[in-house]
C-alpha cells in the first residue's frame, strides 16, 4: 500500500481528527514517516481549498512520499539517516525545504531518486545534501543541459554553462588569453547526474542502485505534468498554472 494511501485510510476510519496548526512542523513529520502528521496537512487543505501555496507544496511532499516510502522499512531507514542517535536535528526541516523549493515535477523526481540512493547506501548524508542542494537550486533547463553533456569536457560558454558554473557544477577549465575560454563539469555534477538525474539511465548506469521492483519505482516516477497528487486536486493545480 503506497504511503499516502495508508493516509487516507487513516482519514477514513476516523484515526485523524485533528487539522494540522503547522503544516511546517506535520511537513517534517511526514517526511520521517508519520502518517498522522500526513493527514492533518491534508485535513486542513480539505478545510481550506484557497490556500494555492499550501496546496501546491504538499502536491510536491505526496509525490515525494509515494515515490520514497515503498516500505516500513523505507520509513525506519530514512529516520534513522536523518535523526542521528535519536535526537531531533535540522536534517528532517532541510529535506522538507528542498522539496518545496522544488519548482518542477521532473525535481520531485530527482530528489525522490537521490533519497532511494541515501537509502540504498550508495551516497552519505552529506552528498544527499549537496545533490538535493544542487537540483533545487539550478534550472531544469540547466540540468537537462547537464544530462546531455555530462561526459564532454571543454564546452563553450552559454547561458546552460553559466547557470550551471552558479551552481558549482562547472568551471572554467581553459583560460584563453584570446577570449575562447572553455568549462568543465565539476565531480559534483557526475553525482547530481548519476544520483539524480540520470539516475533511470541504464544504459549510462547499468550497476542496480536500488532494492525494490523495478517495476514499482517506475510507477511511483511516471508522474506527468503537474498530476503530482489525488485527482480530486487537479482542477487546483490547472488554475494555479493559469496564474
Amino acid at each position: 500500500m503506497k504511503f499516502i494511501d495508508e493516509v487516507k485510510l487513516l482519514i477514513e476510519k476516523k484515526e485523524v481528527q485533528e487539522t494540522s496548526l503547522s503544516i511546517m512542523k506535520d511537513g517534517v513529520s511526514a517526511v520521517l514517516g508519520d502518517p498522522i502528521a500526513a493527514g492533518k496537512i491534508i485535513l486542513t487543505l480539505e478545510k481550506s481549498p484557497f490556500f494555492f501555496r499550501e496546496q501546491l507544496f504538499w502536491a510536491k511532499m505526496e509525490a515525494f512520499l509515494n515515490g520514497v516510502f515503498l516500505s516500513e522499512e523505507d520509513r525506519s531507514n530514512l529516520r534513522t539517516r536523518l535523526v542521528k542517535c535519536g535526537e531531533y536535528n535540522d536534517n528532517p526541516y532541510r529535506l522538507v525545504a528542498c522539496i518545496d523549493r522544488a519548482e518542477t515535477n521532473q525535481k520531485i523526481r530527482y530528489l525522490v531518486n537521490a533519497t532511494r540512493c541515501l537509502l540504498s547506501d550508495y551516497i552519505d548524508l552529506s552528498d544527499f545534501f549537496r545533490i538535493c542542494h544542487a537540483v533545487t537550486y539550478t534550472l531544469e533547463e540547466d540540468l537537462i543541459f547537464m544530462a546531455e553533456h555530462i561526459q564532454e569536457s571543454e564546452l563553450s560558454y552559454d547561458f546552460c554553462v553559466q547557470g550551471l558554473l552558479t551552481t558549482g557544477l562547472m568551471y572554467q577549465s581553459v583560460i584563453d588569453g584570446n577570449g575562447d575560454q572553455k568549462y568543465s563539469f565539476t565531480p559534483l555534477a557526475g553525482q547530481v547526474d548519476r544520483y539524480a538525474v540520470s539516475f533511470d539511465n541504464i544504459e549510462r548506469y547499468p550497476t542496480p542502485y536500488m532494492h525494490v521492483p523495478q517495476k514499482t519505482f517506475a510507477l511511483q516516477t511516471n508522474i506527468p505534468g503537474l498530476e503530482w497528487a489525488t485527482s480530486e486536486r487537479k482542477e487546483v493545480y490547472e488554475r494555479i498554472k493559469q496564474l
